[in-house]
């Protein structure tokens, strides 16, 4: 369990009666819909969003980037002009048979470049990058008590702040023992060390849980190499168990392409393409399936023009993908203008993340 989420619980007056007797409490006002489970997919570094899905018929597109702009004759149309990286290749199945959704020109205005500033403003969905985790938020606001599951290396701040228990277990964890259990009584007269360890106990006795109840793999499904192809093998055996939790994150680092761009892109586009085709192949198999939405965003786009390293700093409007099934809308939002610039150069985003966000939680929410 996460040391913020652990503070936060100690102040939460329900905290204690929310995991007596290691139970959880009951869902409230604004329930999940049946066993729906929503994953936050966390693309890490910064994924340039223009490349990712290029607006190939722009002019503008390739003067800003002479050595970067897919090649026409490579990337794979889509609709309004749009094309998709060749390395997603996997995903046109999704996206023809409407499971796969883009979000476009999604981030803030004048987005602070800093990587640890823009993660936090994504996982609290505040400019300020202060606060509870927006996930954490929205289980808070409906009264439901969790938990909320990080398969991810490093876990995920918009998973904390909140009333529920905000838990991490890696497929390098799963391989391995959990920690030491933790005995409440050993706090003696010490109220605040009580509660803490309480709350230690739940969220240790909960994970033995999770893990006792993991389905087989669904039959015929190749899962890719890799970190982000374990964590969706750990996610697809939490699904099948029938008592996943109602919230998952995965993560995936290496979209920092400051230089040598053209490669290092492709392999991690390549890597997330394989990966979600893998979860929705395996969603396919699952005997009784939930409702699974999955969110991929990264912390910041790139800027339009390229720079002397074949690669491209920190900007602003990215593109984030919601996988699904039968989303309503293929395109949301508007692609940004590559004319009409902020005055540091950048592309103005056109959707923010807490409109993302609330359109999401409107698929997953009652």
């Amino acid at each position: 369990m996460k040391r913020r989420s652990l503070l936060s619980l100690l102040l939460a007056s329900s905290a204690g009666a929310a995991f007596a007797g290691g139970r959880f409490g009951s869902a409230g006002a604004g329930s999940l819909r049946s066993r729906a489970v929503l994953v936050l997919l966390e693309l890490r570094g910064g994924n340039d969003g223009l490349n990712t899905v290029a607006p190939i018929a722009d002019p503008l597109y390739r003067q800003a980037r002479p050595s970067l702009a897919l090649n026409a004759s490579e990337a794979l149309p889509l609709a309004a002009g749009l094309a998709l990286h060749p390395a997603m290749a996997s995903l046109l199945p999704l996206w023809k048979s409407r499971r796969l959704a883009l979000a476009l020109g999604v981030g803030w205005p004048r987005p602070n470049r800093s990587h640890f500033k823009a993660a936090d403003q994504w996982a609290t969905a505040s400019p300020a990058g202060e606060g509870t985790g927006w996930l954490a938020a929205a289980l808070d606001q409906r009264q439901h008590p969790g938990p909320l599951l990080a398969l991810g290396p490093a876990g995920s701040p918009a998973m904390e702040g909140g009333k529920a228990l905000a838990l991490q277990l890696s497929p390098e964890e799963l391989r391995g023992r959990l920690g030491a259990s933790f005995d409440p009584a050993e706090a003696g007269a010490n109220a605040v060390l009580r509660q803490m360890l309480a709350l230690e106990q739940a969220g240790q006795l909960e994970l033995q849980r999770l893990r006792q109840q993991l389905a087989p793999l669904p039959p015929g499904i190749e899962i890719p190499r890799g970190s982000l192809g374990q964590q969706v093998a750990l996610a697809l055996r939490l699904i099948g168990s029938g008592a996943c939790p109602p919230v998952l994150q995965l993560a995936q680092g290496g979209y920092d392409t400051h230089a040598s761009q053209p490669v290092r892109h492709a392999r991690v586009l390549s890597e997330l393409a394989a990966a979600l085709a893998a979860l929705a192949a395996g969603l396919e198999r699952l005997p009784s399936r939930p409702a699974v939405t999955l969110l991929a965003v990264s912390e910041f786009g790139r800027r339009l023009r390229e720079n002397g390293s074949r690669g491209t700093d920190h900007g602003s409007a990215s593109v984030a993908l919601l996988f699904g099934e039968q989303l309503p809308d293929r395109l949301i939002g508007r692609y940004p203008s590559l004319s009409d610039l902020d005055e540091r150069g950048d592309m103005i985003p056109s959707l923010s993340p807490p409109e993302l966000y609330r359109r999401v939680l409107q698929r997953v929410w009652v």
